[in-house]
């Protein structure tokens, strides 16, 4: 069921912009290196599974990892907020099997 539904992109935040973006893709990921400034930051998912309930983890390495349920029964959209104290510079990944589509994004202050 999953697999013939629209994956659409997240939605952006009023006020914010896309840094980096990816997808819809199948599989593990990395989005490559990003630079986030002290403030919020979103970063966000739309995920769905092939079949069942599949596990997708998005890591930003210095920064932190979310870890979020994808199922078959349609998109699942997951936004996170960071507030951070400071700046901080790391790679984005984004790690889940062959039997999971999605479209992740930071957003940061436009």
């Amino acid at each position: 069921m999953g697999k013939d539904l629209d994956l659409p992109p997240p939605d952006v935040q009023p006020g914010y912009r896309v840094l980096v973006s990816k997808g819809p893709v199948r599989g593990p990921a990395s989005l490559g290196d990003v630079r986030l400034n002290k403030g919020i930051t979103w970063v966000n998912v739309n995920c769905v599974a092939d079949s069942g309930t599949r596990t997708i983890t998005l890591d930003i390495e210095t920064v932190g990892t979310f870890t979020l349920e994808c199922t078959d029964r349609g998109i699942g959209n997951n936004v996170n907020q960071l507030d951070l104290a400071e700046g901080r510079s790391g790679r984005f990944r984004v790690t889940t099997t062959q039997d999971v589509r999605w479209a992740a994004d930071i957003q940061v202050p436009e």
